[in-house]
């Protein structure tokens, strides 16, 4: 029974997630990409509420107007595959995110990605590609006023806890000249549904964290301020999971 529940669920949410995003596209692509914004607040916003609430699931998420107007680098921990639903029912307006291409295999999100107008990032193993999509992307931030948001985790197997941070989008940040702004994702471990198990029902959340200037920062000391945002992340988890902490 937890198998067909759970299988279900992702037809559900692929299903949605295939027809709300395919019409989102639709608008953004015969606009030239005018109504990008408009088609996150209206379209893959509610649409993204909508799909946790039908497979059993509660988002919290930060007000809008708690978020910066400026523009910043999201990050955020990933671990749980609700958490993608998560962010796009922020409806944050601005944001392009950033998803490895490993995940081009799920057609429904590619098609919901696309009209967000997310990047996809070359996994390691074609470091070229990968080098020169950070160049690209770093020159995006600089020629406009978009934010960017990504996981620091980057792509590895999901568990209850924080994974090491990779070093790209921090190297971005730093010569982009943006602040830093950590969101962290809160999965209670009996709710997540990694590998597409089962999960019961329950409360997800974002929590909003405070934000981080780079204007100190340096390439040589790049690795300690990661590993100290990368602590924010290792406190928080722990706070909330006082009897399975992670390191």
């Amino acid at each position: 029974m937890k198998i067909i529940i759970t299988i279900c669920r992702w037809i559900i949410a692929f299903s949605i997630t295939l027809l709300t995003g395919g019409v989102a596209l639709v608008f953004v692509l015969i606009s030239y990409g005018k109504l990008r914004n408009r088609c996150v607040t209206y379209i893959i916003k509610p649409a993204s509420r909508f799909i946790l609430w039908v497979i059993g699931f509660r988002g919290c998420y930060p007000p809008l107007d708690k978020f910066p107007k400026h523009q910043v680098l999201y990050t955020f921990n990933h671990n749980a595959e609700q958490d993608i639903y998560l962010l796009t029912a922020l409806g944050l307006q601005n944001v392009r995110f950033l998803l490895s291409e490993k995940t081009l295999i799920y057609i429904p999100l590619v098609i919901s990605a696309l009209a967000t107008g997310t990047f996809y990032i070359p996994q390691k193993k074609h470091s070229k590609r990968r080098l020169q999509f950070f160049k690209k992307t770093t020159t995006f931030l600089k020629e406009t006023n978009y934010s960017i948001a990504a996981s620091s985790e980057g792509v590895h197997p999901h568990f209850h806890g924080i994974a090491p941070f990779n070093r790209g989008i921090y190297h971005m940040a730093l010569e982009a000249k943006i602040p830093i702004v950590p969101m962290f994702i809160y999965v209670p471990e009996e709710n997540n549904m990694t590998a597409f198990k089962y999960a019961k029902k329950g409360t997800l959340k974002i929590e909003l964290m405070q934000e981080i200037s780079t204007k100190e920062w340096t390439l040589e000391n790049l690795d300690t301020h990661i590993n100290e945002v990368r602590n924010l992340f290792v406190k928080r988890f722990n706070e909330l999971n006082p009897t399975n902490k992670t390191t």
